[in-house]
């Protein structure tokens, strides 16, 4: 990884406060739920994609050119960042000591390049043996290993990287590509994988090597966004037309829905079994804070 010595203010402050609270995550589908706001300048069309277990978000938001910024929002305060020469950047994941890994742009290159902030530190994540510009890191676990996707001579490939050393994740017959999303601590990992260029996308589970079906009540379609560190994977279905949430644990799925009436999705989860969840009601989906079986 290609390290950019810059400083990241606020970014690392506190990660390692011993988080206090437990709970159980509730197999009836009983949650409570209030709306997630965001202090500017991330209140501007805010995509949260991952919180952890001490409670920081991390997402983009458009500035008023319609440039996307990563954002980190932890105790009421936002830090904004660039990665530094980029045209546009945005923040997928964070683990439980403040690792961030996403995406950036530069100008005059086509497709997008990995990135991790460490320490505060920017580095450039880079696919050992393959000379890829487009490059997308989705997830990464509090030993700094890196999950997502790269793409080489026309063909996507999922990674994830452990110690420099890189591992290619291809579910079988996925012939259109497999995209991990989220790596736990256990070095468990979740993600999607697509049949054809037209398919609505399969969640899968990946675990010591061997890969298995994430397949939310029967669902035709389905997909994974991201896998806590207890195990909990979250994200989203459809079924009776519109899209659902959901959880999976120890077997069990449970529907996570915001509205009998329209479409839900679930971005995040954190070992507390706190959730992100969005509303799908048009352009700008309302955002939701919420908890099942368990107080903030």
């Amino acid at each position: 990884m290609k390290s950019h010595r810059k400083a990241l203010s606020l970014l690392m402050c506190a990660f390692f406060i011993a988080a206090t609270a437990t709970a159980a995550f509730s197999q009836t589908g009983t949650c409570a739920f209030q709306t997630l706001n965001f202090p500017a300048p991330a209140n501007h069309l805010p995509t949260p994609t991952a919180l952890n277990d001490l409670g920081a978000i991390v997402g983009s938001y458009l500035d008023a050119n319609a440039t996307s910024h990563g954002f980190l929002l932890y105790q009421g305060k936002v830090s904004s960042f660039m990665f530094p020469g980029s045209i546009r950047t945005e923040a997928l994941d964070i683990s439980r000591t403040g690792i961030i890994v996403g995406t950036y742009n530069v100008s005059g290159v086509v497709g997008t390049r990995a990135f991790m902030v460490k320490s505060g530190v920017f580095h450039q994540i880079t696919i050992p043996g393959f000379l890829s510009t487009n490059t997308s890191a989705f997830g990464v676990n509090a030993n700094g290993d890196v999950v997502g996707r790269f793409v080489s001579n026309g063909t996507a490939f999922g990674y994830l990287l452990r110690n420099g050393k890189l591992t290619i994740l291809s579910f079988p017959g996925a012939t259109a590509g497999t995209t991990p999303t989220s790596i736990n601590d256990q070095g468990v990992v979740v993600g999607n994988y697509f049949l054809s260029p037209f398919d609505g996308g399969h969640a899968f589970m990946w675990k010591d090597g061997v890969f298995s079906n994430v397949t939310p009540f029967g669902s035709t379609f389905s997909l994974a966004s991201k896998i806590s560190n207890t195990g909990v994977v979250v994200g989203s279905y459809v079924a009776d037309g519109l899209r659902h949430g959901y959880a999976f644990e120890n077997g069990t799925y449970t529907k996570i829905d915001l509205s009998p009436t329209v479409g839900s999705l679930v971005d995040a989860v954190n070992k507390f079994d706190n959730v992100i969840a969005e509303k799908i009601e048009g352009s700008v989906d309302p955002l939701f804070k919420g908890f099942c079986s368990a107080a903030f």
